[in-house]
């Protein structure tokens, strides 16, 4: 299961990416009416931080280690 939703966040990464380099190049233009350049270009820098947070979900490391002494603290003053 864990290996599905890695490659599922990798290939948000390049939908991002891609969407990213459409509209670096204008052919976003053809789909969506943007009203300014800035938006265009806001758009633009959210894709690719979009896509660069998806590849590092996509081959991060989901262990955390941490000790049980911790855990058992943390247990007890929740309680």
């Amino acid at each position: 299961m864990n290996k599905i939703k890695k490659f599922g966040y990798a290939a948000l990464g390049l939908a991002a990416l891609y969407i990213a380099y459409i509209t670096g190049t204008g052919d976003i233009l053809n789909y969506i009416n943007f009203a300014d350049p800035l938006n265009e270009f806001a758009f633009c820098i959210c894709t690719l931080l979009m896509s660069a947070f998806c590849f590092v979900s996509a081959f991060s490391n989901n262990n955390v280690p941490c000790s049980k002494e911790l855990d058992n603290e943390w247990y007890n003053e929740s309680m």
